[in-house]
């Protein structure tokens, strides 16, 4: 059975112990009812638009029951426990995955701005902090002396942070500066441009002048 979410609407600024909400709810691709939480730690609430409606929701629910239950891991506040499946924990499930989504792009924008500044590290998907220039990082790497200057910045300032899950966050940083710098494939994320476009990398030992500051 396939049970969507759609039209969302969600609330920052009302979400307090729950996230606040409002849907409509499709079920097998029927405008089935609609969904809602304010947000207050209250119950996530759902209804028909008309009988078949009903039906078609009294139906996701005796299907959602049949689900694996819902598995929580144990912290160091609580044991673990386990919760039924049922029709109202799918839609919630539904909505969080909708606001992890949309949280995730918002990140990743603001990630590649970032990256088109300077060097960036830290935990995808999660945070991150920038070594920027003084001029966007494409004119820095097509410069002469462009692709040293990243190399020591990298060897210089992002190394010593590369701990507790941090990682070199640039696409658009060859792979062959990355490896000069001697990271290692899981201290960065994979670049997605040739490394050719700016011919050999020099010593990481060569020039020791200031490359960045630190955001």
């Amino acid at each position: 059975m396939k049970i969507e979410l759609k039209s969302i609407y969600h609330s920052i600024q009302l979400s307090e112990e729950t996230e606040a909400f409002t849907a409509n709810l499709y079920i097998n691709g029927v405008h089935a009812g609609y969904a809602k939480n304010e947000g207050h730690g209250g119950n996530t609430h759902y209804q028909g638009k008309d009988e078949k409606g009903r039906e078609l929701i009294r139906q996701a629910d005796e299907y959602c029951k049949t689900l694996p239950p819902i598995e929580y891991p144990a912290d160091k506040y609580m044991e673990a426990f386990s919760i039924d499946m049922n029709l109202e924990h799918y839609i919630d499930d539904l909505l969080n995955k909708y606001v992890e989504k949309k949280e995730t792009a918002k990140f990743n924008a603001k990630l590649d701005r970032a990256m088109l500044k300077g060097v960036v590290y830290g935990i995808p998907n999660r945070s991150f902090g920038a070594i920027v220039y003084s001029m966007p990082l494409v004119q820095i790497l097509a410069h002469s002396k462009g692709p040293q200057i990243v190399l020591q910045t990298i060897t210089d300032k992002i190394i010593p942070k590369l701990k507790e899950g941090n990682k070199l966050l640039n696409t658009n940083i060859p792979e062959s500066i990355i490896k000069a710098a001697g990271l290692k494939e899981e201290q960065y994320v994979k670049p997605t441009i040739r490394d050719i476009r700016y011919g050999t990398i020099p010593d990481v030992n060569e020039s020791k002048n200031n490359r960045g500051r630190s955001r």
